[in-house]
C-alpha cells in the first residue's frame, strides 16, 4: 500500500509541476493562452475633408458684415423647390421666375431641385455691382453628371456648388 501511495504522490507532484509550468507560460506569454484570439487594430479616426479640400470654390463673395445674397433665376419651365438650411422652410420658385435671398448669414447652405425631378445645369455669376451676391441661372439638362442641387458659402465668402 505504501508503494501505491508513493506512486500517487509522485503523480500528484508531476501534475503540479506541469500546471505550474503552464501557469508561468500563460502569465509570461499571454498570446499563447488563446491561439484563436483575433487582434483587431484600432480603427483610424477618419474626418471627412472640408469642401475647400475637395474642390476649388466656384466663386468668392465679399460678405458684408457676414451677410451674403443669392439670386435664383429659373430658366426652366418646371417649378424648383429651394431652401436655405436652418433659415427658411422649403419654398417653390415657379418656372421662368426669379427669387432673391438677401442677408443670409454665413456660412450659408442653399438646396434646390426641380419638382419634376429633372436635372439642373447651374451657371453661377457674381455681379461686379453687388460683390456679396451670387446669381445662379438654373436651366434644364439631361446630363446627370452635371446636375447640381446645393450651394454652400463659407464664412470667408468662398462658394461651392454640389
Amino acid at each position: 500500500m505504501s508503494q501505491a501511495l508513493q506512486n500517487v504522490g509522485k503523480t500528484i507532484n508531476q501534475i503540479g509541476r506541469i500546471f505550474g509550468v503552464l501557469l508561468v507560460t500563460t502569465i509570461a506569454l499571454p498570446g499563447l493562452s488563446n491561439a484563436n484570439a483575433q487582434v483587431r487594430p484600432s480603427a483610424p479616426i477618419v474626418n471627412p475633408p472640408l469642401p475647400s479640400e475637395q474642390q476649388p470654390p466656384i466663386a468668392t463673395l465679399r460678405p458684408s458684415n457676414g451677410l451674403v445674397g443669392v439670386k435664383l433665376i429659373n430658366k426652366t419651365g418646371a417649378d424648383i423647390a429651394y431652401q436655405v438650411i436652418g433659415d427658411t422652410q422649403v419654398r417653390t420658385l415657379a418656372g421662368r421666375a426669379t427669387a432673391t435671398l438677401q442677408a443670409l448669414k454665413t456660412p450659408a447652405n442653399v438646396t434646390f431641385y426641380r419638382r419634376d425631378r429633372g436635372f439642373l445645369l447651374v451657371s453661377p455669376q457674381v455681379p461686379t455691382t453687388v460683390p456679396n451676391t451670387i446669381e445662379l441661372t438654373l436651366t434644364e439638362t439631361t446630363d446627370f453628371a452635371i446636375d447640381k442641387t446645393a450651394l454652400s458659402i463659407d464664412p470667408d465668402g468662398d462658394v461651392y456648388l454640389n
